[in-house]
């Protein structure tokens, strides 16, 4: 069948959680053997419709100027609406998306994230319409109301937490299938979702590759993971700069943490020194982390699983994580294939009985491959993603 995906950015490059996610449901989905239609809004000049080609059937690229989204966020912030939905509105995206629609006549729509799904209501197609929701953003922003000092984010997300659970709640209740990544996410909803037959569980996956044997891990090299405009992995490697990294500098002079993702904002990258490496988006991901001594995820914001733990993990890194985190991931036993701790000071501990006893590294990041290896293939969790619920 032909499937229209709609995203809020173009997913190339492969730079972030989100567009991770959706590609490789495009990847599944393309396997078995369904023809894709991309509708993206695309906030840069140029982008790369080589790679997406080769992914995508057809592609259609609307630009998404800041202006159009200061004006749309602030026209649904005064309506009561979702400050995100917003954002991403579009009349041009409105006006595409009925262009393609005419002529391809798709049987099944998926809009990843919330984000997209007015543009499926402006149609009328919910019943052939799948919401990709991935994370239950009101949970996060429920977290996000004691955060300081990350520039205004804090206060958006505190006005937008009440406006976006009652959109969850619509969209739950008016879409037939709404997908997320974690079942403590669908737990939540149904707190306040009158008919929760829609939400469906379709959790994070990872490829693992197979690995050069001559890898030779970095004693002094620790890597953190993630989208660098989300706030909360902002939230995180300030964390650890200012409260893990100073434990441990006294004993380990020349570590270095390299923070690995995309659009790390002014205040992420005011705090480069000798031993803190902001490197922005990477050609190869992979190549990047995989001769780190240790991947650190000290997330204290968080909502479903988080790719840079599966990512970590495929590629053989010992992961020292924060129970919020880990709890998505059943699978996970602490000091069997992760080490899991919450406080600055338990965290550096726990880094520190890695870099010392290299027995005690390796068992763990043995453990957390073979994990991943058996629990989180994207095939086995994306199996059956397109089928609507009935």
């Amino acid at each position: 069948m032909t499937i229209c995906i709609l995203t809020p950015r173009f997913p190339f490059p492969e730079n972030g959680g989100d567009v991770l996610r959706i590609n490789n449901i495009a990847r599944h989905l393309k396997r078995e053997g369904h023809r894709l239609v991309l509708v993206s809004l695309c906030d840069h000049e140029h982008p790369d419709t080589v790679a997406a080609g080769q992914l995508y059937d057809a592609i259609h690229i609307v630009p998404h100027h800041w202006r159009t989204a200061a004006w749309g966020s602030l026209t649904h912030l005064l309506r009561g609406k979702p400050i995100q939905c917003g954002f991403y509105h579009s009349r041009a995206f409105v006006r595409r998306l009925r262009e393609v629609v005419s002529y391809e006549h798709p049987d099944l729509y998926i809009a990843h994230l919330l984000r997209m799904s007015p543009y499926l209501e402006r149609l009328g197609v919910e019943a052939q319409s799948i919401v990709e929701m991935t994370d239950a953003l009101s949970k996060t922003y429920n977290l996000c109301r004691d955060v300081k000092g990350i520039g205004i984010k804090p206060l958006i997300y505190r006005i937008e937490r009440r406006l976006i659970k009652r959109y969850e709640k619509h969209v739950s209740e008016t879409f037939p299938k709404v997908v997320l990544v974690s079942p403590a996410d669908i737990d939540y909803l149904k707190t306040f979702v009158s008919s929760a037959e829609s939400l469906t569980l379709h959790t994070n996956g990872v490829d693992c590759p197979t690995l050069p044997c001559d890898i030779v891990a970095d004693n002094n090299k620790l890597v953190f993971i993630g989208n660098m405009r989300t706030l909360q992995n902002q939230d995180a490697v300030q964390f650890f700069v200012q409260e893990v990294l100073p434990r441990l500098l006294p004993k380990y002079p020349q570590l270095r943490l390299y923070v690995v993702g995309a659009q790390p904002p002014k205040a992420i990258q005011d705090l480069t020194n000798e031993h803190v490496i902001v490197t922005g988006c990477v050609d190869d991901l992979n190549a990047t982390i995989r001769d780190a001594a240790v991947a650190v995820a000290p997330v204290r914001i968080a909502a479903g699983i988080q790719n840079k733990v599966l990512v970590a993990m495929s590629q053989n890194l010992p992961v020292v994580m924060t129970s919020l985190i880990a709890c998505p991931i059943p699978q996970l036993r602490d000091g069997e294939n992760v080490l899991i701790r919450d406080t600055a000071a338990d965290i550096a501990a726990a880094i520190d009985q890695l870099l010392t006893d290299k027995s005690l590294r390796q068992r763990i990041a043995d453990g957390g491959h073979t994990m991943v290896e058996q629990h989180y293939s994207w095939s086995e969790k994306l199996k059956g993603i397109e089928t609507i619920n009935q």
